[in-house]
């Protein structure tokens, strides 16, 4: 199922984790992510506080829950999503 997280570092997190680039490397290349979750786009708004923007697919909420309890640095705002884009091509949109 596909799924939308907002999510922002808590406060002080990097200041308080010196590990955090060695942690993500080992969730990111080093298969600490749980199997069952993809990422499917990871996006920033330069220059502002608003959340960042995690899409990803899951298989199921064991999945989930790992993430979230691995990552006890970063709120989590999670959403099931709906790839609208997708929706629309199979109405015949030709959405580029």
């Amino acid at each position: 199922m596909l799924y939308i997280a907002f999510i922002k570092n808590k406060p002080r997190a990097m200041l308080d984790n010196a590990d955090f680039m060695a942690k993500s490397r080992h969730w990111w290349n080093e298969g600490g992510r749980p199997k069952g979750i993809t990422t499917v786009a990871f996006y920033a708004a330069l220059g502002t506080e608003i959340p960042d923007v995690y899409v990803f697919e899951a298989e199921g909420h064991q999945d989930i829950h790992a993430m979230i309890d691995y990552w006890k640095e970063v709120d989590f705002d999670i959403h099931p999503a709906l790839d609208f884009a997708e929706v629309f091509r199979k109405q015949g949109m030709k959405i580029a």
